[in-house]
Order: structure tokens, then C-alpha cells, then sequence
């Protein structure tokens, strides 16, 4: 029986076989991106979940509560892993991850600056499970130890043991003591070099020392929220005490957060760039919908066959064939189709997955078992349920009725337009939030920033005392050549999460309050074209613009509640402690120092060039390798690394580049699978009604005429899906647009565009089987039964 079933299936299959394609090809294709869309949405939410007892690793970061303000660091304080190990037993590890800010490698006197160095403590292995490829888990007992990851290991020593082996980094020798696996892909404790930690003299400044990542590692029966709870008690016990002898009138608290979310977490300092739950779901429902438009075509189009197989349903029932019979023989089409979708699906994956790690900018890694567990329970899953409504809509057939000729009633003919109606209001909401993604992204790069990043080459200076110095000569002999427009020293000049304290009078009460604050010099301004409101410059020559002098931006004298033409003039105090009062000379206009996802906040800028961490470059076009030269000729000790200002800048919005990306592919997929429906009912519209053309041809009706008859009722419900699409997208993208601080607004022309684009493509479509239609020999149409 069931090999009658699969010959039976396959017979029917190949007889029909543009409908076949069809669905093979819509149900491959869509499968294949499902796939890929759920390997990357695994891929983010498993990160770091490699580690053994995940579960029970927490990083404590830091608040800084003040009147007006909370901000929240990644990091904390050095001294706070060990005093939580010491005080709560539920503590059974912490690890400090510091990061070494510039990392100078010398092999065979070669100089290369590496990046992800961090000093960490030796119970680095009981904390996170990494893989040793060499050495042992005491690597980092011992002063001056160095653990390699595979890929460093390599780079330096080639592919042998390097344990025992001299690493000199930063003009110190370190000893190699082991030498891990790669790390996998999804993990955001990123390093290259682990080096072993380096206490400090103590000193009660520590408190405020927050210059590391810590790790604790809970025991298994600690619930994270009493800790959570003993934190707090922690921090009214020994942390406030300690701020309030120091003599600052700031809350300090810890807080914790599970290893597991740390890759979701946004709005912290001194974190790296980070996934996002909100693009996860629209992919997740992305994935969905490009699924569900394949099973609409297989539905419409098996549908639309069955009335061709009625005589044939009709027959067997008087044959004796029961309904069970007739829906395993019709669910064995399905499944059948289902099958070589599937394998056709994976062959996909496996081809394309290179361009989609491309685009995505992340390896994508499943385990195999997984990959084909998957694949079975999605055939089996869409399997029964694509094939189900067919089956049942065949097998239900009343012989009297399909032998007599009679067609299925208009509720049928209902179901099959409003599936119709669905794909395309699919495809339009699709296509309305990748042009509004699109305008979005483009709105971001293009939009002012306040300054002129272009051409801008920014140089991060290496921390030692003795090549700061040499700063200012670098400065003036790259200020000299005629190929450099303007040379700048600073510290977080721009695209800066720096911060430091004013106090604020509002109704009287005075508040010491945090506010984003750079170091520039007096070649800052010009460099960048930021423009004066009012006031004057730092003058170098005056040693009280060097000590007692300030610029803000127009929000700080906003939110001081200052009169712009009277700001000039103003004092404030850096701390209630205080009694150094600063003098502002300067207004400068409003400019984006940070993302446009948050609007412009009060910015200060200090006059400072004793100590920079940056320099800023204004070339002229392809001049990089006049400052490297100098670089080499005055610093030969450290290498030279710079990258544009306007790269930097374009980062931080690389999530919204990703979401247009995709999203632009994606909405082409659907658009391709719902066209292929489209095709396949259109065709069969045009077989059905085939004598209707040829008579209406003798009679006189033009090619044009009868491709209007043809495409009227299919362009009815392409049009309905555009408008019951409309408020929907508008709705949608408007609450995604509330997360950008500036934003686009959403015109109709968009909506506009999305229809016509949608109207044009199903045009198309239906022309061409249109066009063969009515230009078909209307002799041969009235003489074929």
C-alpha cells in the first residue's frame, strides 16, 4: 500500500511539473533562509553559554548615583573581587579582566600593536571554561606569565609548543606559559593575550579606581537575587564609608548581571558593541513570514490542481476508497515535496552560508545533530500542516458532484484569494520597513554632526609618560608640512564616554551632578570646523586658560539654566569640595559627540595637553604615510596605528547597516516567493479559462484587453494587501523609530513607493503568462477538450 501511495504521488508530481517547481523552489529557497536566520538568531542568543556553569557567572558593574544622574560602567573598582570573595562564602571565585590600553609586541625587531590584552587573575580557568591546547591551568600562578591564544601562538611562534618561550611586550619579558584554543565566535570576552595580574599599592582612593572587569562565580545553590540583596547591604557597609572619608557626596552601588545577557546589555560605559533583542525578533518574525509565504503558494497552488483531480477523487470514491485512504495518499504528496525541499534546502545552506556570515559580520556555528534534528521536525511540522488543508479539501469531495463537472463554491475560491491577499501584505510591510530602515541609516550618516569629520585621522597614544612628551613635537612638526591641514591633542575628544562632576544651583539647592567633558587644545575648534557661539578660544599663551578656563556647548548653558549672552563670564566648581572655581570663555554650537540615538547633552571642554591619548589629523587626501613617517622618526619605540574619525563615527550605528542589509535580501525572498505563486495561479487561471480567450480572440478582443481580463481580478487583491498593509507597517515602524533620538519622518511617498513597487512586480508577473495566454492560437484553444 504504501509503495502504491509513493509511486501514485510521484506519477502526479512529475505529470505536473511547472507546479512542482514552483513549490519546490518557493519551499526550498524559504526553508534555506528560515535556516539561516534561526543558526544566526542561536548564534546571538548563545553567547558565552560555552562556559560550564554559565548559569552562575555574573559581571559586576558600577553606578554612579548622583542628584540628576545615574550612569552605569561596566567596569568596577579594583579592589572589589577580592573583597567579595573575603566576605561572602556563596563567592567561590572572582576574576579581574584589565585591560592593557596599548600592547607593543617586539619579535625579531619587528614592533606590532595588539589589541584585546587584558591582566587577569589566575583563577581565570575556574571561572571560564577554555580550552588549553598547551600548557596547564597554573599558567598564571607565577609574575610575569603570558597565555596565547591559538591564533597569537602562531603569529609569533609558528605552529610548535611556545611554552617556556620569551614574549616581550611593551619592553618587558614575559614568559609563555600556555596557549589556549581559538575562541569560539559567539563570545564577548574577547582577548588575544592574557597576561598574569599586577597588584598596586593600595590606597583609599581605590574605591574609585574602576579600571577592570569583574567576574564572580556564584555557588549553585546562591540565588542571584539574595545576593543581589547582600550587594546592597555590601555597599551601605563597606563602599559608603569609604566615599564619604574621601569626602565626595556620590552613591556608589554594584549590581549584577548574568553572563548569559551581557551581550543584550546597551547604555554602560566601557562596554563593546552588543547584540539587540529588538533585531533578533524582527529577523525571528522575518523567518516566519518568509515561511509562511512558501506554505500560502504550496496551499494555493495544490488547491487549485485539486480542481483539476476532482474526476479523479470522484472515481476512487466510488472505487471504495475511504477518506483515511485518500488523505494518506495526499499527505504523502506533501510529504514527498517536503522531503526534496528539504535536501534542496540544506544544499542552500550550505552554499550561501559564506555570503550570509558576510553580511552578518558573524561566523555562523550550529552542531550538526542540531542542524538535521532541526531540518526533520520542520519537514515533518510544515509538512503536516501545508499538506493538511489540500488533503482535507480533496478527500471531503462528493462524487455526485465532481462527476457531474462542478466546480468548488465561491468560499473556496474566497479562501484561495484571501491567501493571496496575505502574501502581499506581507511583502508590502516588508518592503515599507526596509525603505524606512534605509532612509534611517542614511539619515544617521548623512545628518550633521556639528563638525567636520572627513579626512580626519585620529592617532591613540601610547599611556607611558616619556612618549607623551613627545606629543607636542610630533605636533608641531606634522603642524609644519604644507600636506597637513591642522594637528590636535586631546583626550576623548570625540565619540568620548567620559565624564566628570560640576556642581549645579537649581531653585537654590546646589547639586554636584556628572557631565560629559573632553581635554582638547586650542587647534581643537579649527580642526574640527566646530563653530563659536560665543566667547573666545583657549589661548595657550594665558596660563589661566590653562588652568581655570572652559568651553561648553549650548545644552550645558541650557541645563544650567544660564542666558546664552551671559554665559561667557560664568563660574562653575569641578566638586561641592571644591573651592577651584573654573571660568567660562566660551560657547561653542551644539555637536554630536556621541551617537544620534540619544540627543546632544551638556559638554565640557577642558584645556589640556600634558597628558594625551589622542591626536588629531586633518590630512589632505592620501597623506597617511607622511604622518607615519614621523611617527617612526620621533617615536621608533611604539608602531604606528590611526584610523579615520568618519569609520569610527559610521560604527556606531553598524546594528542599523545590519538590520537594512537583511532586511533588503529578505524582503527580495518574499518578494520572489510570492511572485512564483503568483506565476503558478495566473497560469492556471489561463488553462482554465482558455476557451473563454480564444472565442473572445475571434471575436475581436486585442492582446491588451485580454491581459487586463486576466490580471484585473489578480491586481484587486494585490491592491487590497497594499492597503491593509499600510497602517500596519506605519504602526510597526513608527514604535522603532522612537528609539533614535533623531529620526526621519515617515512620508507617504514611502507608502507609495512600496505599492507601486509591489503593483509593478506582480504586473510582471502576471503579463507574462498573460501575454502567452493571449497570443496563443485561438484555433488550437477551441479545439482542445
Amino acid at each position: 500500500m504504501f509503495q502504491n501511495y509513493v509511486k501514485v504521488a510521484w506519477r502526479t508530481l512529475t505529470k505536473n511539473r511547472l507546479y512542482t517547481g514552483i513549490n519546490i523552489t518557493g519551499l526550498s529557497v524559504s526553508m534555506a533562509a528560515c535556516w539561516l536566520i534561526t543558526l544566526y538568531v542561536w548564534n546571538e542568543l548563545t553567547f558565552d553559554r560555552f562556559h560550564e556553569r554559565a548559569d552562575s557567572i555574573y559581571r559586576v558593574i558600577t553606578r554612579f548615583k548622583m542628584t540628576g544622574s545615574d550612569d552605569g560602567l561596566a567596569v568596577s573598582s579594583t579592589d572589589l573581587g577580592p573583597r567579595l570573595q573575603q566576605t561572602y562564602p556563596e563567592v567561590l571565585k572572582t576574576v579581574r579582566f584589565k585591560a592593557v590600553s596599548v600592547a607593543t609586541i617586539r619579535n625579531n625587531n619587528v614592533l606590532t600593536n595588539e589589541g584585546d590584552v587584558y591582566q587577569v587573575d589566575k583563577s581565570v580557568f575556574d571561572v571560564f571554561s577554555y580550552r588549553l591546547l598547551f600548557g596547564s591551568k597554573t599558567a598564571l600562578d607565577k609574575p610575569n606569565s603570558a597565555v596565547l591564544t591559538q591564533q597569537m601562538a602562531e603569529k609569533y611562534f609558528g605552529a610548535v609548543d611556545p611554552t617556556g618561550r620569551i614574549l616581550h611586550l611593551n619592553g618587558h619579558p614575559y614568559m609563555v606559559t600556555s596557549v589556549l584554543r581559538n575562541l569560539p565566535a559567539n563570545t564577548d570576552l574577547r582577548f588575544n593575550i592574557l597576561l598574569s595580574w599586577q597588584d598596586g599599592p593600595a590606597t583609599a582612593e581605590d574605591v574609585f579606581d574602576t579600571s577592570c572587569f569583574t567576574y564572580v562565580l556564584l555557588n549553585d545553590q546562591t540565588r542571584a537575587g539574595g545576593f543581589r540583596r547582600k550587594l546592597a547591604q555590601f555597599d551601605k557597609a563597606q563602599v559608603a564609608p569609604r566615599i564619604k572619608a574621601l569626602g565626595y557626596d556620590i552613591k556608589l552601588e554594584h549590581q549584577l548581571q548574568p553572563l548569559s545577557e551581557l551581550h543584550f546589555v546597551e547604555g554602560l560605559f566601557d562596554d563593546t558593541p552588543k547584540g539587540s533583542r529588538l533585531y533578533l525578533a524582527i529577523f525571528s518574525i522575518v523567518a516566519v513570514f518568509i515561511l509562511l509565504v512558501a506554505c500560502i503558494n504550496y496551499m494555493n497552488l495544490y488547491v487549485v490542481q485539486a480542481i483539476k483531480r476532482r474526476k479523479e477523487v470522484g472515481i476512487r470514491k466510488v472505487m471504495g476508497a475511504g477518506k483515511r485512504q485518500l488523505l494518506g495518499q495526499f499527505l504523502g504528496e506533501a510529504f514527498l515535496i517536503m522531503l526534496m525541499s528539504t535536501v534542496l534546502s540544506l544544499g542552500i545552506i550550505i552554499g550561501v552560508r559564506p555570503l550570509f556570515e558576510q553580511l552578518t559580520a558573524i561566523p555562523i556555528t550550529m552542531p550538526t545533530w542540531s542542524l538535521v534534528a532541526g531540518g526533520l521536525s520542520v519537514l515533518g511540522v510544515v509538512g503536516l500542516l501545508t499538506g493538511l488543508y489540500p488533503a482535507l479539501f480533496l478527500s471531503s469531495a462528493q462524487p455526485v458532484v465532481v462527476l457531474k463537472g462542478q466546480s468548488a463554491g465561491v468560499g473556496r475560491q474566497w479562501t484561495r484569494k484571501s491567501l493571496v491577499i496575505l502574501q502581499f501584505t506581507i511583502s508590502v510591510i516588508l518592503i515599507v520597513s526596509t525603505l524606512i530602515v534605509r532612509q534611517q541609516t542614511g539619515y544617521l550618516r548623512s545628518k550633521d554632526p556639528g563638525f567636520t569629520k572627513d579626512q580626519v585621522l585620529v592617532v591613540n597614544v601610547p599611556p607611558e609618560e616619556a612618549i607623551r612628551k613627545k606629543m607636542q613635537v610630533l605636533k608641531t612638526t606634522l603642524a609644519q608640512n604644507s600636506r597637513i591641514d591642522a594637528v590636535s591633542l586631546g583626550l576623548n575628544p570625540i565619540t568620548n564616554e567620559a565624564k566628570a562632576s560640576v556642581v549645579r544651583e537649581v531653585g537654590g539647592q546646589k547639586t554636584e551632578q556628572m557631565v560629559f567633558s573632553a581635554h582638547v587644545d586650542e587647534a581643537y575648534l579649527d580642526l574640527l570646523h566646530i563653530k563659536l557661539k560665543t566667547g573666545r578660544n583657549f589661548n595657550p599663551a594665558l596660563i589661566s586658560d590653562q588652568k581655570r578656563a572652559i568651553l561648553v556647548n549650548e545644552s550645558f548653558v541650557k541645563w544650567m539654566g544660564w542666558r546664552m549672552n551671559q554665559a561667557v563670564g560664568q563660574t562653575i566648581r569641578p566638586s561641592a569640595n571644591d573651592s577651584l572655581t573654573i571660568q567660562v570663555i566660551g560657547v561653542v554650537h551644539d555637536y554630536h559627540f556621541a551617537s544620534l540615538h540619544n540627543r546632544i547633552e551638556p559638554m565640557m571642554l577642558y584645556y589640556g595637553t600634558n597628558n594625551p591619548l589622542h591626536v588629531l589629523i586633518r590630512l589632505k587626501p592620501s597623506n597617511v604615510e607622511l604622518v607615519r613617517s614621523v611617527w617612526e622618526s620621533l617615536i621608533p619605540e611604539y608602531p604606528f596605528e590611526g584610523t579615520f574619525l568618519d569609520t569610527s563615527f559610521d560604527k556606531q550605528y553598524q546594528l542599523e547597516a545590519k538590520a537594512e542589509t537583511l532586511l533588503s535580501w529578505f524582503s527580495a525572498l518574499i518578494i520572489l516567493i510570492s511572485c512564483l505563486g503568483l506565476f503558478g495561479l495566473v497560469s492556471f487561471t489561463a488553462e482554465q479559462r482558455i476557451k473563454e480567450i480564444g472565442i473572445r480572440k475571434v471575436l475581436g478582443a486585442t492582446v491588451g484587453q485580454l491581459v487586463a481580463l486576466l490580471a484585473r481580478d489578480f491586481m484587486k487583491l494585490v491592491i487590497i494587501g497594499i492597503v491593509i498593509a499600510s497602517p500596519i507597517a506605519w504602526y510597526a515602524m513608527h514604535q522603532w523609530l522612537q528609539r533614535f533620538a533623531y529620526r526621519i519622518d515617515i512620508g507617504w511617498w514611502t507608502f507609495l513607493l512600496a505599492g507601486l513597487l509591489a503593483i509593478g512586480i506582480a504586473l510582471i508577473t502576471i503579463s507574462f503568462q498573460a501575454i502567452k495566454a493571449a497570443l496563443a492560437n485561438p484555433v488550437k484553444s477551441l479545439r482542445t477538450e
